[in-house]
């Protein structure tokens, strides 16, 4: 719908659809979706993870207190030895081996680290980035030994969030991945809908590509009024208009015909009015001049011979114009001779005034399209030799009138000068000229193309419809 676009038959900017810039803008509007949730699932991990590491490490001091005291309700520290009581303790710091939050460490002055719990290690381990991006700390905490203090030994327990920071991030993973599951379903989805729901607009946009490409109106489809209440509504108005545009079209082409027809039989009449009236005084004239001319050389008169031979050569010049004017106004032996014929006769004309330019005439024998339509064929001819030799400067010119399968081609060329950037006002050519053979043409129901060629001078090419006819009414008829 070429645009713009509704007039190539696109839809939309760049060339981009309207059923692939929504699916766009609804990917566009999940990406959002799930940059936000993984925004505020990330913002909740960092509370989450810190909440825990705290509950934690709350779990493990009441732990080993709960521990201790079960040891010293057994027996009395004193009464151990410092072997028994470290090995009781490293017992205890085992005891928190393959826990996921906490890691309990036994020291001792002097001695430094006794022993250590081992941590559990994640099955999948969250990137560096992303723990570093959580920027939970690192809590910790000495827990006394009461009753243990003579042998100087302390626990130290300290939180490690990776565990937690690691299931966070499986659970982030899970999401985003069900997240794009979901938009790989629902975009196919939301496509194949959006197809089914703008089809009516597809239709829409190549039936206004085809009315605004220069097409008949009259040859114009109607859409079919389906789809959704505005699309139908739409569809409906559409198929109205092209009714109106079409019956407003074929008034026109009549008015046309009427008008071509019209300046025809005016043509006639005037060309009747020179022949019948004009010329017989002429005739006269031409007589009573010579007879003058005669009297004045048996008399011996050198002025009034000299003065009837200039009166003489006024009347022949004026005889001649008259023949011309005849001969543009009433196409010489076209309804007699026959399209070919005439156009021949016509190039005999323009030859015998230019010799030095080269007229080429090639006519498919039988052509007939009625008076009408042979009369524009011979009016564009007739237009077209006389702008080329007038404004063009060609040395050669062909005319051609041949049949093809959609109608019948009127094509002029010449090599020529070319049609000016900017056409003088005063040029027949880009002027009343090329109006009146355009109107010819679209009374006809063809087309018309007027432009220079790449390799210099002027192409006219008329596209007739096959079955042209005179339907326009007479003058007489149409007062």
């Amino acid at each position: 719908m070429p645009g713009g676009d509704i007039v190539s038959g696109r839809w939309g900017t760049n060339l981009m659809s309207l059923r692939i810039r929504l699916v766009l803008s609804i990917a566009l509007l999940l990406l959002v979706s799930l940059a936000t949730g993984a925004t505020a699932a990330w913002l909740r991990a960092e509370h989450s993870v810190r909440t825990e590491m705290e509950a934690a490490l709350s779990v493990g001091q009441h732990t080993v207190g709960s521990a201790l005291a079960h040891l010293a309700g057994r027996s009395a520290p004193a009464d151990r030895s410092d072997e028994e009581v470290t090995a009781l303790l490293t017992r205890l710091v085992g005891a928190f081996n393959g826990d996921r939050h906490l890691k309990v460490s036994l020291h001792k002055p002097g001695a430094g680290l006794i022993a250590a719990s081992t941590l559990a290690v994640p099955d999948h381990p969250a990137p560096a980035w992303f723990v570093a991006s959580l920027d939970v700390p690192q809590l910790s905490a000495e827990v006394p030994l009461p009753g243990f203090s003579g042998q100087g030994l302390w626990l130290r327990l300290e939180t490690d969030p990776a565990g937690e920071v690691s299931e966070v991030w499986g659970e982030l993973g899970d999401d985003a991945v069900m997240m794009l599951l979901f938009s790989a379903l629902a975009l196919p989805m939301v496509y194949w809908t959006l197809g089914r729901a703008l089809r009516s607009v597809d239709r829409l946009s190549k039936a206004f590509a085809h009315v605004a490409q220069d097409a008949s109106v009259e040859a114009a489809r109607p859409v079919a009024e389906a789809g959704p209440p505005e699309l139908r509504r739409l569809a409906e108005g559409f198929n109205r208009m092209i009714e109106r545009l079409a019956a407003a079209e074929a008034r026109n082409r009549r008015l046309h015909e009427q008008l071509q027809t019209i300046q025809e039989e005016e043509r006639a009449d005037l060309a009747r009015d020179l022949h019948d009236e004009v010329g017989p005084y002429l005739f006269a004239i031409n007589v009573d001049v010579t007879a003058l001319l005669a009297a004045a050389e048996r008399a011996g008169d050198p002025v009034m011979r000299d003065q009837a031979r200039s009166a003489r050569e006024a009347v022949a010049h004026v005889q001649q114009e008259v023949k011309a004017i005849l001969g543009r106004l009433r196409p010489p032996g076209l309804s007699d001779l026959g399209l070919g014929a005439a156009l021949e006769n016509l190039a005999a004309f323009w030859r015998a005034r230019r010799p030095d330019v080269a007229i080429t005439v090639a006519v498919t024998p039988g052509l007939h399209l009625g008076e009408a339509g042979d009369t524009a064929i011979y009016r564009i001819v007739q237009e077209s030799l006389s702008n080329a030799i007038r404004h063009g400067r060609p040395r050669d010119i062909t005319v051609t009138v041949a049949p093809r399968a959609d109608g019948l081609t009127v094509e002029i060329t010449d090599d020529g000068d070319g049609l000016p950037a900017e056409p003088s006002p005063h040029a027949s050519g880009g002027g009343y000229g090329l109006r009146g053979m355009a109107e010819r043409v679209t009374a006809l129901g063809g087309t018309l193309e007027v432009g220079n060629r790449p390799d210099g001078g002027v192409r006219v090419h008329a596209l007739l419809p096959l079955a042209t006819g005179n339907t326009a009414l007479s003058a007489r008829e149409a007062a």
